[in-house]
């Protein structure tokens, strides 16, 4: 097992576990790079990353460049006599130059099964699709997005439970793991190219398609307000009101009811016909409220769900 020089690049809490195994490996980091604080909250004061809070608590030494395009950071790097530069969760676009920098090159921890879903939001396509399984892919970086050599796939199932949370969790456990391997033994491990013609995009989120669309089918709905848990959060739209729906299951439905027509309001949800089978609604949330059970909402809003009301995309 050869001891590397490694700089890892990172920023989101998903990379947060990777630069710990690596921390707790043989391997030297030589540093950490990482998003710039950013303003953040009511009283807009700077915040850093959490890759940033975790090295600061190491003691690690930090760099968070706007941009690593430049030739002062391309020589600064050069400087380092890298044997490898880890980026997962980064955020930034690597140029060419920096790629090439490192002996071994930059390895990337990305969380699906390649070439699938590549793009920013995998873990979230994942579930929106109804995959069975997803899981992350250790890579060779090159210039393209999520198109270089895979070096290692770990997989694990995709539960009828799981949401973008539960999942993102369950991948930030796998990625390093899968990580710390290739790294100790990377010799033993083969490029293998991706299949271009497999490939498919992992789009970002928006809050425009997380509003609920009654004319879908129960189980696509379903799907959606699990991939956009916890944001951007499914929701409707109820007397001019955005209404969060945080979770929901499928009912079948045989009857031949208008989507977006409620069809029972009780202590187990709120169930409102689509436009295949009926989607019960058992937790949401009220602007201004935390996120309740249907049935205190139903309480406190009954005339919002009464049964034969048809919620439309603007009700």
């Amino acid at each position: 097992m050869k001891n590397y020089r490694i700089l890892f690049m990172g920023t989101a809490p998903f990379a947060v576990p990777s630069l710990k195994k690596i921390v707790s490996s043989n391997n030297h980091l030589v540093g950490v790079y990482t998003s710039p604080a950013k303003k953040a909250n009511r009283g807009m004061k700077l915040s850093i990353s959490p890759v940033a809070e975790f090295a600061e608590a190491k003691n690690i030494e930090i760099s968070s460049p706007p941009s690593i395009s430049s030739s002062e950071e391309l020589k600064k790097l050069q400087e380092m006599n890298l044997d490898m530069i880890i980026v997962v969760a980064y955020g930034l676009i690597l140029p060419t130059a920096v790629l090439n920098a490192p002996k071994l090159g930059c390895i990337n921890v990305h969380g699906s099964i390649l070439p699938k879903w590549r793009g920013a939001a995998p873990i979230q396509r994942s579930i929106w699709a109804g995959d069975a399984e997803t899981g992350v892919t250790i890579m060779q970086m090159d210039e393209g997005l999520d198109t270089g050599d895979m070096l290692h796939i770990a997989t694990l199932p995709v539960t009828p439970e799981d949401t973008s949370a539960t999942l993102y969790e369950k991948l930030a456990e796998l990625g390093p793991q899968a990580l710390v391997e290739v790294v100790n033994e990377f010799d033993r491990y083969t490029p293998t190219k991706q299949d271009d013609s497999q490939a498919t995009y992992a789009k970002k989120l928006s809050k425009e398609e997380a509003l609920i669309n009654w004319a879908d089918d129960a189980e696509q709905i379903e799907r959606n307000i699990r991939a956009f848990n916890p944001w951007p959060v499914a929701w409707m739209q109820v007397e001019d009101q955005n209404v969060k729906v945080w979770s929901a299951n499928v009912v079948p439905l045989n009857k031949d009811v208008t989507p977006g027509t409620v069809i029972g309001a009780n202590k187990e949800g709120i169930t409102i016909a689509t436009g295949r089978d009926a989607l019960c609604i058992t937790s949401l949330q009220i602007p201004g409220k935390k996120a309740l059970p249907a049935s205190d909402v139903i309480n406190a809003r009954q005339t919002w769900f009464e049964v034969g009301r048809c919620l439309t995309q603007a009700d």
